[in-house]
């Protein structure tokens, strides 16, 4: 009789186990989904980022000859642009 209850302890302790391993691999793979995609936008967001100064740069004088209207606009572009 008290080998059947402890073999039976030791099934259900290594079931447990064994789920909570199935529950922590999930987990992980979820933080690891997540932080895949934070690279992701991240590495978007520089390349982004590196087009705006370029384009910055080659159009300053065009920039700063704007009158107020055409300014505006473009500052409002800008602060829209990336927005999902």
């Amino acid at each position: 009789m008290a080998d059947v209850d402890i073999t039976l302890i030791v099934i259900v302790t290594n079931t447990l186990v064994v789920l909570a391993t199935f529950v922590a691999t999930l987990y992980r793979i979820k933080i690891e989904r997540d932080q895949i995609r934070t690279l992701k936008r991240n590495m978007q967001s520089k390349q982004c980022l590196e087009s705006l100064r370029k384009y910055v740069k080659a159009e300053r004088t065009s920039i700063s000859c704007m009158n107020e209207q055409e300014l505006k606009s473009f500052l409002d572009y800008l602060e829209k642009l990336g927005e999902e």
